[in-house]
């Protein structure tokens, strides 16, 4: 990819020192006809030229591999009589997340001019440490790196020895389209108020905010020490937890920018739906400021107030004197956006966002005849753009992260709205080159990649069913010139540790690890025996069968139904699981799930119009509301990922007129709150979730009612 560049970083010598590490590379060319530069990098990198922005990226892949990206500068305008300056902003955070991998950070890229390398790295380019990022600073979330303070009162930049680095990188195409970076900046503004501190901001009181976790972590630091973070006693500043202590009073309503806000003073902006991207703010500084920006995916009151996501939504400037332009280094996710005076005065002249978002521009019109139909499908195609940029994501906000089993679903969104798989293409491709350390058992692959889980010992086992039920169907149906060879070796390695755990009856029993069927209480329902996984497993035979052509396995799917849904159904529904008792016998337990239903329809291989089976169609029918369980508990559907296996139930019993009740009952207040579709029913958790933007594909059949 390559012809001359060679991965350098700045010399640190351990972990500690490596750990959020922000370098600025600079290199200048006097003409931009006919350059182009490529880039690689570990973790993030910001490019701009003559100070405008460029790109961000890369596009990420599994540990030991880097994607390349090539932009093209002609395009770009030129600077005035001087040097066209080329600047590009690496963070290595160095830390263990769900959103990247864990390595040494590295910078790799070479101009090109007119079809010849003139500059790269290892001979070329500046290296600089971005000082006015402060490095000392919380993490954003468990499952990100860390959060965003700037101060303009220090050195700008400290020049840094760049070396070569020492790890083995194999570089591959970027394959992914680049975003869609449109820039909105408002003048308009929601309400504006006053702020006392109710405690001391930077203390680490028991409760803060809306009573998020004290550290805002889902894990405690002391048992993961080599996890990457600050130690409390060296982080200065704790932006949220400040934002958090506030006593807040609203003053005033709606207004236009630009407004003067002095120390002790807030304002809030609403874009009126989910935005995914980079905050903008412009502003003119009229004595040195310290200005906190915190957003949320949804405010409900008219004071500003963090959601329970367990995410440190702030960034702090402190700023010096005079124009003020800035723009996050990571995108966010947000709807409401609201600036905090700490200290000093400023003009706020605008705040905005630079999407960060898939290009949509080439998906397949539709519209719809009901116009809820088409507020929900809105939302489904703005919910799929911020979750399909390089991976799909389960969010755009906490995590970015690639979950398998939310794939299988984004992924038939893919090519229902463009008839392409290039995402799909990539977040198979992670997986395909993903190597095993020993950290799981053999032939199991993670739940989600590009990452490194604080529990390096924990997967799902489901989870890579759904790998293998993903790859199959893609295979099958959407890039069926693809050679399945590629594939055979990681689906073969989870069917042969699937294998390891059959029981006498070939059904899967105890498998080890995080066994996850539903976000519901139906997820405590696993052991020993848990009839949703083996209807699965069923459904993951099948199709290895069929894909590979493997004719034993049909068999062995179909025998596995037939014993499933005969020891699981109770004469109307079926139970979740059974256990093992003391005498060595299988027993039924009293737990009853509707999302277990839902997998028995889909996978069980029975037909829901046999006279056995007319209860269970009542209750589907009905949404189980004149289901009695009797002396067993009972446990609705959540919305991951049961409302979508009834979705899909619902397609199959070619039941328009329920689907479509059933979309506005759980979309339609979604779509019109912010724009998006969320992880739960309830708004707990994100509020812009992958996988929800599946509902797309159900639109067209719930909306072919005759009128």
């Amino acid at each position: 990819m390559f012809t001359k560049a060679i991965p350098v970083w700045g010399s640190y010598k351990n972990d500690s020192e490596k750990l959020n590490r922000h370098l600025i590379f600079r290199e200048g060319v006097k003409s931009l006809d006919g350059v182009t530069i490529q880039i690689a990098a570990a973790y993030f990198y910001r490019l701009t030229v003559n100070g405008n922005f460029v790109g961000f990226g890369p596009a990420r892949t599994a540990k030991g591999y880097a994607r390349v990206d090539a932009y093209d500068l002609s395009k770009i305008k030129a600077a005035d009589n001087r040097e066209n300056e080329i600047v590009i902003e690496v963070a290595g955070y160095h830390c263990k997340s769900l959103s990247t991998v864990f390595q040494d950070s590295f910078f790799c890229a070479e101009i090109v001019e007119k079809g010849k390398v003139t500059k790269y790295t290892g001979k070329d380019f500046q290296c600089f440490e971005n000082t006015r990022r402060v490095r000392k600073v919380e993490r954003y979330s468990v499952q990100r790196h860390f959060g965003e303070i700037y101060d303009a009162h220090g050195a700008d930049k400290q020049p840094v020895q760049a070396v070569t680095v020492a790890q083995d990188i194999q570089f591959i195409p970027r394959r992914v389209p680049h975003p869609s970076y449109e820039v909105c900046d408002t003048q308009k503004y929601l309400s504006r108020g006053a702020f006392t501190v109710a405690e001391d901001g930077r203390a680490d009181s028991k409760e803060f905010g809306t009573g998020a976790k004290q550290n805002a972590y889902s894990f405690p630091p002391e048992k993961e020490p080599a996890y990457g973070l600050f130690s409390p006693d060296e982080i200065k500043d704790k932006p949220y937890r400040y934002v958090g202590s506030l006593h807040k009073t609203k003053l005033s309503g709606e207004g236009t920018l630009p407004v003067t806000l002095s120390a002790g003073e807030w304002l809030m902006i609403d874009f009126k739906m989910i935005v995914a991207g980079f905050i903008r703010l412009d502003a003119d500084v009229k004595s040195d400021c310290d200005v906190i920006v915190a957003f949320s995916e949804l405010c409900e009151g008219d004071p500003f107030s963090f959601r329970k996501i367990n995410i440190q939504s702030v960034i702090e400037y402190k700023l010096s004197a005079g124009k003020a332009t800035e723009e996050s280094f990571e995108p966010y996710t947000f709807r409401h956006v609201a600036v905090f005076v700490k200290e000093g005065t400023l003009c706020l002249n605008s705040v905005g966002y630079r999407t960060f978002e898939r290009d949509m521009t080439s998906a397949t019109p539709r519209s719809f005849k009901k116009p809820a139909h088409n507020e929900i499908y809105r939302a489904a195609l703005r919910t799929f753009a911020h979750n399909a940029v390089d991976i799909f994501t389960d969010c755009p906000s906490r995590e970015r992260a690639g979950w398998l089993c939310d794939s299988f679903f984004t992924a038939r969104t893919e090519h229902f709205l463009f008839g392409t798989t290039e995402i799909e293409d990539a977040f198979l491709e992670n997986y395909v080159l993903y190597q095993g350390d020993g950290t799981f058992p053999e032939g199991v692959l993670p739940m989600c990649y590009p990452s490194d889980a604080h529990l390096n010992n924990k997967f799902i086992p489901q989870w890579n069913m759904w790998y293998v039920l993903e790859v199959c169907e893609y295979l099958d149906e959407r890039n069926p010139d693809k050679d399945k060879e590629i594939f055979r070796p990681s689906v073969m390695g989870v069917l042969s540790f699937l294998e390891r755990y059959e029981n006498e009856d070939g059904l899967l029993e105890r498998l080890p690890s995080w066994n996850f069927v539903e976000w519901s209480d139906a997820n405590s329902w696993t052991q020993d025996v848990n009839y949703p996984t083996n209807f699965l497993y069923a459904a993951l035979l099948c199709a290895v069968a069929k894909t590979f052509s493997m004719p034993r396995l049909f068999k062995k799917a179909e025998e596995l139904r037939k014993k499933t849904a005969a020891l699981s159904f109770n004469g109307e529904v079926f139970v979740d699981h059974a256990v093992r008792t003391p005498d060595n016998t299988l027993e039924n337990q009293k737990h009853i799930s509707e999302a277990c239903q839902y997998y028995a329809i889909l996978y069980g291989g029975i037909d829901l119009d046999a006279p056995q089976y007319a209860k269970l169609k009542s209750y589907v029918i009905n949404d189980f509301k004149s289901f009695d369980p009797g002396e067993n508990t009972f446990c609705p559907k959540n919305a991951f990922i049961g409302l979508y296996l009834r979705m899909n139930v619902l397609m199959h019993m070619k039941d328009k007129e329920l689907l479509a009740k059933n979309l506005e009952t759980f979309c339609l207040h979604m779509s019109r709150t912010t724009g998006t579709l969320w992880e739960y029913r309830d708004g707990y958790g994100s509020l812009d979730h992958g996988f929800a933007s599946y509902v797309a594909l159900t639109i067209p059949f719930a909306d072919s009612l005759e009128e």
